[in-house]
């Protein structure tokens, strides 16, 4: 079932804290936080790219680390300081002329809990809470921060008979 839904897939978008990071927040001297990205995330969104998926990020915080992460990565879409998931997520779509069933959404929390509900691929990390678990597609092995994306992004391209053509690339 998880196979066929991720066949359908068209754009990933993701949360930020407790995703695509531990979950850890710190703050320097300068009135700016900062994030800890993993690498092999990163790479996920440039095999995404290179697969012709659309990618987005939707966090209820500002941050100019994941403003300038995103944009390292060619992410096509950034919707920061929204607690609105839901309604950015269908203005996202809408944008890129995509049903919901095409959409892959990875959560952790119960601010992502609508979205999740709604997305045709519903994926969350191993440290998300109860009710997130419960509702999704997809519980990655690996902890957020640290590949879960990777993870996740992976699997989409295995189902649609897209990585193997994009490993051979680098070969």
């Amino acid at each position: 079932m998880k196979t066929k839904k991720a066949k359908k897939i068209k754009i990933v978008i993701v949360d930020v804290d407790g995703v695509l990071t531990d979950g850890t927040i710190g703050y320097g001297n300068y009135n700016d936080d900062y994030r800890r990205f993993h690498v092999q995330d990163g790479f996920g969104f440039v095999l995404l790219s290179k697969a012709g998926i659309k990618s987005a990020i939707i966090t209820s915080k500002t941050s100019k680390a994941v403003q300038r992460r995103a944009k390292e990565l060619k992410i096509n879409m950034v919707c920061q300081k929204t607690d609105k998931k839901l309604i950015v997520f269908n203005k996202i779509l809408k944008k890129y002329k995509l049903k919901s069933e095409q959409a892959c959404y990875i959560g952790d929390d119960l601010l992502d809990l609508a979205v999740l509900n709604v997305a045709g691929f519903a994926v969350t990390v191993p440290q998300a809470c109860d009710d997130i678990q419960h509702c999704v597609d997809y519980v990655t092995a690996k902890d957020a921060g640290y590949g879960a994306v990777r993870e996740a992004i992976e699997f989409i391209l295995k189902a649609q008979n897209k990585w193997d053509d994009l490993v051979k690339k680098y070969s």
